[in-house]
């Protein structure tokens, strides 16, 4: 394994690698320090400091001597050697301005502390004191701070001089130990000033002659052009590149080749209205985004969350300063945004752009892959396929050893929709595969691509960088339009857009959507419509559109209808399978087997969906493999599956209920097609799905909730089928059948209504035994997927008995979600927390408050070991209790510390107490010990109320009647109490 030039030891190794003489002489310098071999301890000693600050200066002069000639070997230099000498070199100025500084200012004091003929022989009897390894060590292997994509150069200042000041602390704390004398006016803050202001001047030297660090100092010119990322490539492109190896060639042509596609890669025939799709290369817009690194106090898929982060502009420089960077092959990328917002375009732009005399790249796009392999096999999966197994990936590694490889895993969304293991730690793996390949010699930059919803499905690493497409903005609304319009001068899209019309477009993919919408001559009404609406149209339209071509004669009426009917049926049964068997695609086969199942007309599933616009037809594919299917995008899929669902449910509550004489309702298709899986593994499903309920006639969604509300009741006691009995996308599984079925069933019906009152369902019982048991069900039958989406998506109340379709978007703890979906009791669980991890640490989540408050009313309780609070700054924790669990628990606190707080707090208390209802264990005698030792205090409570929640007068009355002397003992008794015994016998407990 190579030591990493972002140390000092490895930057000198490699500046030394063509110079063995001068690497010699400087090794002997630092004592011999640089070319030793697995050092042991008595090597890291304070000798191998004085190299730097010997009076010669030599050490310094041999650095100056190479730096100087940093440039013209880079002239020289390409690919990965070229990438490690730029990080070398800059690792050695920031060692250098350290050094330097130190000299400068403590040379009188290092030679009273040089080491003299007896100290050197027992250095070499292994006497020497060891206290000053740490400092040593820490100098020449701790990595020093370097500009990356998320950290600029004004940044990495601030680093460097941060960084300065820990070291010189350090050497400080060893000085102390010497038999020396130290000054005492020695300021640790302008020292480090004066360090990064060396390494300021040396870095903007360097970086007038090397592109590297020009581009980490931000200096590089700023482009105005759209032009899909190519000044990327001219950020990245290095003087002096060596030759391509044939298979890095052959990579790039099929990397290239991508940018000459059209963005949709239909039949010449198109839409149907005869649209020119213009290339990637016309169309892409580099986007704007916004940048963080992952951390415990960041929430990924929280989108009000990314709303605080900056916005950038421009990503090419970013991505330029991210792939220059060591952090680019330590540490995996991660880039998120919407459905449909252009992360598989940009990664196709990324793999084309990257010069590919310094990068090596490889799209992976994860829909196509095992989603159970281990990250290198779904690597070597993507190169066979694109290379029809030309390209293998051992011998790609050892053709581009001088280069930085670049894995592009697009679509992380996606395979945890498909996976049938648990990939939480996907990215972990992700991270580890950068270790392995970096230990073999050949480091990898990794780039993972998602949907920001489904981020908090995996874990993060920390400090990975972290990029958020955002939005169009109006300027790129109008540029896409303009590129639209010169490919399609005969369907020329409007620039005057609504503000509804506005909203979509603001997603590339829901932009060309929406442009096919209107171009469209078949389009007479431009009525304003919702996501749901526009998909509906678009696909409505083309369905009449191929019923009347397939015909071979003009079709209308009725007739016309049931043949665009007869085409939507087709979609959607392959829409259906694909949801149902957790995949993106589906092969021809087990197409033609469902619609059969179904009783879908279709000769033969080998040609039934090849002429829809809306679906690729994978023929053209790697030697083996079967024919299979997929749409363009996976909402156009998600759409098909919600609008399926609210069709055969309509229909059926139709039957039951709206034609007179009610009757019970016939389940059997809607249990048929959607017993497989929870709707909530994909959000725009659900989201799609109450769309479509909310344009419902309001007589029909009535019919829907009461047929909802019976099948509720009831599918515990639901009969095999008596239809579609042959339709099995997955094997058979009763416990998963029944779970997923009735997972959905509660979905439809609390989409459907803003609240559903479970009382409804269960009116002769108390509801949250029932509840209790369906979430047990779809603990036992739904795998870890489909269970978070149902935790991410449904809120219950065990206060009214209501269930909620509410997704904010915030994720918490999973157990402390599944324990609020069962209706339990969450305080429990978070006073067991504070319990085990008392350091007040609160995740940010919507359940923030709740953590805070089950923390402060635990410290109350058994008093605040590290004495960090006084007990007032509480208060405002505990101000906003709602939950009557917690209001019992505040009165139990109140019962402990009454007695032992000031007059103050113990009013503001009782204050917070009662203006809620007096909870059940609230008795008297706890008043009455607040009062003996805080006499008054209850009448000035009575006069400052006018009016008292349930329960308090009583209690007021009563604990004011007592007489205060029989409970003074007992508020001096627990004034007495020490909270150092209390930690200790929560200790004891937890």
């Amino acid at each position: 394994m190579r030591e990493p030039a972002i140390t000092f030891s490895g930057a000198l190794k490699i500046l030394g690698h063509h110079d063995h003489k001068w690497l010699t002489r400087l090794n002997t310098l630092f004592g011999g320090i640089l070319l030793a071999t697995g050092a042991a301890p008595e090597a890291w000693t304070i000798s191998k400091l004085w190299g730097w600050v010997d009076q010669k200066n030599e050490s310094t002069t041999l650095l100056r001597q190479s730096l100087d000639t940093v440039q013209t070997r880079l002239t020289r230099t390409d690919g990965l050697a070229r990438h490690e000498l730029v990080v070398a070199a800059h690792t050695t100025i920031v060692l250098a301005a350290f050094f330097n500084t130190l000299r400068d200012r403590d040379h009188e004091l290092y030679k009273q502390a040089a080491i003299t003929n007896r100290e050197k022989v027992m250095l070499a009897q292994n006497d020497w004191p060891r206290h000053g390894e740490p400092l040593v060590r820490h100098l020449y292997t701790a990595e020093v701070p370097i500009p990356s994509g998320t950290r600029g150069f004004e940044e990495n200042v601030a680093a460097v001089r941060t960084w300065a000041s820990a070291c010189l602390e350090r050497a400080t704390a060893f000085l102390a130990g010497l038999d020396i004398d130290t000054p005492q006016d020695q300021s640790t803050d302008t020292f480090a000033v004066d360090v990064a202001g060396r390494y300021r001047s040396d870095y903007l030297t360097l970086a007038k002659t090397v592109p590297e660090f020009k581009v980490w100092s931000d200096t590089a010119e700023h482009s105005a052009t759209r032009t899909v990322l190519a000044r990327l490539e001219s950020l990245l492109t290095t003087p002096g590149a060596g030759t391509v190896t044939d298979l890095r060639e052959q990579l790039g042509n099929i990397n290239r080749a991508e940018l000459a596609r059209p963005v949709i890669d239909a039949n010449t025939d198109g839409y149907g209205i005869d649209a020119v799709f213009p290339s990637v290369d016309d169309i892409f817009i580099t986007p704007h985004f916004r940048l963080t690194q992952s951390g415990p106090h960041s929430r990924l898929s929280d989108e009000s969350w990314w709303r605080d982060v900056p916005l950038g502009g421009d990503l090419d420089l970013t991505l330029a300063q991210h792939f220059s960077s060591p952090e680019a092959t330590r540490r995996p990328m991660l880039v998120l945004g919407d459905p449909g917002a252009g992360k598989s375009l940009l990664t196709k732009v990324l793999a084309a752009r990257l010069p590919v005399d310094t990068y090596t790249v490889i799209r992976v796009p994860l829909r196509h892959v095992d989603a159970d392999a281990e990250i290198w096999e779904q690597v070597q999966k993507s190169l066979a396929s694109a290379s029809h197994n030309d390209i293998q990936w051992p011998i790609l590694a050892t053709q581009t050893t001088n280069t930085i490889r670049v894995v592009l895993l697009d679509g992380l969304d996606e395979l945890l929709q498909a996976t049938t293991h648990d990939r939480r730690t996907y990215l972990t793996e992700v991270k580890r595969f950068q270790e392995r390949e970096a230990d073999l010699g050949h480091p990898v930059s990794v780039i993972v691509t998602s949907r920001t919803l489904v981020v908090d499905r995996v874990r993060v690493p920390a400090d990975c960088p972290v990029i958020k497409l955002a939005e169009f903005n109006n300027g790129q609304i109008g540029e896409w339009i303009h590129i639209w319009n010169q490919a399609n001068p005969a369907l020329p899209m409007t620039a005057d857009l609504s503000e509804p019309q506005r909203d979509m477009a603001r997603q590339p993919l829901l932009l060309l959507m929406l442009t096919l919408y209107l171009v469209d001559p078949q389009t007479t009404t431009k009525e304003e419509l919702s996501k749901a609406g526009l998909y509906r149209q678009l696909l409505n339209t083309y369905a009449r559109r191929e019923a009347t071509k397939q015909a071979g004669r003009p079709l209308s009426g009725a007739e016309l209808d049931q043949a665009a009917h007869e085409q939507w049926l087709r979609l959607s049964a392959a829409a259906l399978g694909m949801f149902n068997r957790g995949r993106q695609s589906i092969t021809a086969a087990d197409l033609t087997k469902d619609m059969d199942a179904l009783g879908v007309e279709a000769a033969d599933g080998h040609r039934v969906l090849g002429e829809f616009f809306f679906v690729h037809d994978n023929k053209a594919i790697a030697a083996g493999e079967v024919h299979s299917y997929e749409f363009l995008h996976a909402t156009i899929a998600e759409y098909l599956v919600a609008a399926r669902a609210v069709e055969v449910l309509c229909r059926m509550a139709q039957v039951a209920y709206g034609l007179g004489y009610p009757q019970e309702p016939q389940d059997d298709e809607l249990f048929t097609l959607f017993s497989h899986e929870p709707f909530a593994i994909q959000p725009p499903t659900t989201s799609f799905i109450k769309d479509e309920l909310s344009h419902l006639d309001p007589h029909d969604r009535d019919h829907v909730s009461r047929a909802l509300r019976q099948l509720l009741a009831t599918f515990r006691e639901r009969q095999t089928r008596r239809q579609f009995t042959e339709y099995r996308p997955l094997p058979l599984d009763a416990i998963r059948t029944m779970a997923a079925y009735s997972a959905n069933l509660f979905i439809l019906a609390a989409t459907n209504s803003e609240t559903l009152h479970l009382a409804e369902i269960w009116p002769d019982d108390d509801v949250l035994g029932p509840w209790q048991q369906v979430v047990s069900l779809w603990e036992a039958g739904l795998d870890a997927i489909g269970l978070r989406g149902l935790l991410d998506l449904l809120s219950f109340s065990a206060i009214d008995g209501t269930l909620r379709s509410d997704s904010a978007g915030l994720r918490r703890d999973f157990t402390l979600d599944l324990a609020s979906l069962r209706g339990e009791s969450e305080i429990e669980i978070y006073f067991g927390r504070t319990l085990t991890d008392p350091t007040g640490f609160f995740p940010e989540s919507a359940m923030r408050s709740k953590y805070f408050t089950a923390t402060t009313l635990l410290r109350l309780m058994i008093g605040d070991i590290n004495n960090t609070y006084e007990p007032e700054d509480y208060l405002d924790g505990l101000t906003e209790i709602d939950d009557p669990a917690m209001h019992e628990q505040l009165f139990a606190v109140f019962s402990r510390i009454g007695a032992t707080i000031s007059s103050y707090f113990a009013y503001e208390l009782l204050g917070i107490l009662t203006r809620n209802p007096a909870p059940i264990n609230a008795h008297y005698t706890a008043l009455a010990v607040a009062e003996a030792a805080h006499p008054g205090l209850l009448e000035e409570l009575q006069s400052s109320r006018e009016d008292w929640r349930t329960g308090w007068a009583e209690i007021v009355d009563q604990a004011i009647a007592a007489d205060p002397l029989k409970f003074s003992a007992t508020a001096q008794y627990l004034a007495s109490l020490d909270t150092n015994a209390w930690w200790k016998l929560v200790g004891q407990l937890s």
